[in-house]
């Protein structure tokens, strides 16, 4: 086999990560924005002793299961990787990918996986992007994502999974590059959508811009850092912090850690039904923000700790034998360092709730607990990310 031979492939199933699975004798292959039941001929990208990548050419027989993507720009831009699959598919697909890693990675077998809930809305979701400008010489600065080879800019008129706002303000950035009339802080632009109504212009970032931008989640208002992380999907978020306090099960005696806990989302949340809420993270804008969400909502027994999670874990709570009956964990895509599942063991809490984006290295983390004698009751997938590889899933441990 070589590199630019043309074969023919029949797609068994979708992988973790957005890739349709074939076969071409023993090999393994994998070829982007395929589903599954696709008859197609491919290309060969690259040759691996045990796998093979392709790139689709030609669609002999198309799937039942595929769609028309919405967006003119899919298979260019990066950012999404299931607009040609039907949404049941899109879901199907997660929920297999879930436990296909809990089962390969974290080596749990027929681990208890709740059947995925769908996010409302599948387009028009996402409350945040991050547009790139470039500006090529000579030429207008050109405003976009960056394309599936990672290694260039699309230049887009407008994206159909964010929130309408953010394509209005996207029309007004492009028009004062066009004129001259804005100084841009980094080639990178941060736009949120408005938080009142998905109608009205947001705001991109300016050297006059706002440092804070407001949030809004179940008729709570949060401030965010502009440059922060907020959970994107506007249309779920209720339903994930709703997943979270049933997970808590909380009586009002107990005693919250909430590490990774940004702005404060979960722990605000959770506040009126525990008697003390600890938060931890280690970008100060976020726990300034949370401080002052804590006292917007009328919150005064949650204390907010900046730095990282798992030396303040290890000072705050283990050595100085604070009780913990609940820890929260959010950690970033790459997942929770080996020293903050240790903290989490050696506190001995009655629940741990591990929300996560990836589930590899949730799956592997979470292994990692069990091994150390805690037991995990169950997984509840959530669809934050329609038409993009990205899965959310929100796990329930105990202590033995």
């Amino acid at each position: 086999m070589e590199i630019g031979d043309r074969k023919e492939i029949r797609i068994d199933t979708i992988a973790f990560g957005g890739d349709g699975i074939g076969k071409i004798g023993d090999l393994v292959v994998f070829v982007p924005f395929t589903a599954e039941g696709d008859l197609c001929e491919i290309s060969v990208r690259t040759v691996k002793k045990n796998y093979l990548t392709g790139h689709l050419k030609k669609l002999l027989q198309a799937s039942p299961l595929r769609t028309e993507p919405l967006c003119p720009y899919y298979t260019l831009c990066g950012g999404c990787q299931y607009q040609h699959m039907g949404y049941q598919h899109q879901l199907a697909a997660k929920q297999d990918q879930i436990l296909d890693t809990f089962e390969r990675i974290g080596k749990i077998k027929a681990p208890d996986i709740r059947a995925i809930i769908p996010s409302p809305k599948i387009y028009r979701y996402r409350g945040k992007a991050d547009f790139q400008v470039y500006h090529p010489k000579g030429k207008r600065p050109l405003v976009g994502f960056v394309d599936t080879s990672g290694n260039a800019v699309i230049p887009i008129e407008r994206c159909e999974i964010v929130e309408e706002s953010i394509n209005q303000t996207l029309a007004d950035l492009k028009r004062d590059l066009a004129t001259h009339n804005i100084r841009l802080t980094s080639d990178r632009q941060t736009i949120w959508s408005d938080s009142h109504t998905d109608i009205a212009s947001a705001q991109y970032n300016t050297v006059r811009s706002s440092r804070y931008v407001e949030r809004i989640v179940k008729g709570k208002r949060f401030q965010v850092p502009y440059g922060g992380f907020f959970q994107i999907n506007t249309a779920l978020v209720d339903t994930l912090v709703d997943t979270v306090e049933k997970m808590c099960g909380l009586t009002g005696i107990e005693n919250v850690l909430d590490a990774y806990c940004g702005s404060g989302l979960f722990s605000i949340f959770l506040a009126s039904r525990a008697k003390r809420i600890y938060g931890i993270d280690s970008d100060a804008p976020a726990i300034h923000c949370a401080g002052i969400n804590g006292q917007n909502n009328g919150m005064d027994h949650l204390a907010f700790y900046q730095g990282d999670a798992a030396d303040i874990m290890k000072t705050e709570f283990v050595q100085a034998k604070t009780a913990v009956d609940r820890i929260i964990l959010d950690p970033p895509r790459s997942g929770c360092e080996k020293d903050v599942l240790d903290a989490v063991v050696a506190l001995k809490p009655e629940k741990v709730i591990y929300i996560s984006c990836n589930p590899a290295t949730q799956a592997r983390d979470i292994r990692y607990l069990l091994d150390r004698g805690i037991v995990m009751k169950y997984i509840q997938p959530l669809d934050m990310f329609p038409q993009t590889q990205h899965i959310e899933a929100v796990a329930l441990l105990e202590t033995g």
